[in-house]
Parts: structure tokens; C-alpha cells; sequence
């Protein structure tokens, strides 16, 4: 019986069936699977889908699953960034005002503005003025 070479339209779910049909067939007792082939159907579960390759590759849908995280943080250590620049600090003094108004019959409002927010001091101003708030 001559083996089939795998076709370059072969998906990933075929060659994993393949290796698995290979092992089962040279492992007729009943064994544990080999860390290389749950690594091979994690890897193929990550296309394919766990249930679509648990049902081709005649394997445990849950332990399968279990697999997948073993599997998966490698491939997204591979594809993160390598180095990450953070432009650098500038500490200086932070601006700082205070807003005071005050209406007819007396009353006050003082508002503290610290940061960034001081550079809208004048729209607030104008807006509490005119009573838009």
C-alpha cells in the first residue's frame, strides 16, 4: 500500500487527519496521544475550529480545548511588538488658575482649574456668565 503525498491545495485539518490515521494505525493499543499531535490539532483547531476538528480528527472536543492556550500565547508572543517607545516625560510646573465670578446679589463661585484644563478657562468663564450652563 503506497502512502499519498499531501497536495498543495490540502488544508491544514486533512494533514492533521493524516498524521492521526498514521499514528492510530502504527498504535493499536490503547495509549495517550503524543504532546506533537495535540499540539498539531490545537494548531488546526486555531483555523478550523474545535468542534470541526474534534469531529474530523476523532479526538475530545474538551481536551482539545485545553490544548489551545498552550498553543496560541506563542503565536501571539511572535506577532507582538518587539520594543515600544514611549516618549519621554516632561516634568515641569503645572499651570494653574482659579476662576472667580460673582452675580448682583453677591454670590460667589471660585472654580480651581489645574492641568490642561486651564487653557479652557475663557470658554468657561463666557459660558457661566451668560448662564448657558
Amino acid at each position: 500500500m503506497q502512502r499519498q503525498q499531501p497536495t498543495r491545495t490540502e488544508s491544514g485539518l486533512e494533514k492533521a487527519k493524516r498524521r492521526f490515521d498514521a499514528w492510530r494505525r502504527s498504535h493499536r493499543w490503547l495509549g495517550r496521544i503524543p504532546n506533537e499531535l495535540w499540539r498539531l490539532a490545537a494548531d488546526t483547531a486555531a483555523l478550523h475550529g474545535v468542534e470541526a476538528t474534534a469531529r474530523r480528527l476523532l479526538v475530545d472536543p474538551a481536551r482539545l480545548k485545553q490544548w489551545l492556550p498552550v498553543v496560541q500565547p506563542a503565536e501571539a508572543a511572535a506577532d507582538a511588538l518587539q520594543f515600544l517607545e514611549f516618549p519621554p516625560l516632561v516634568v515641569g510646573p503645572t499651570a494653574e488658575c482659579t476662576l472667580e465670578l460673582e452675580d448682583t446679589s453677591g454670590r460667589k463661585l471660585r472654580i480651581l482649574l489645574k492641568g490642561p484644563a486651564t487653557t479652557q478657562v475663557v470658554a468657561l468663564g463666557r459660558m457661566l456668565w451668560k448662564g448657558d450652563a
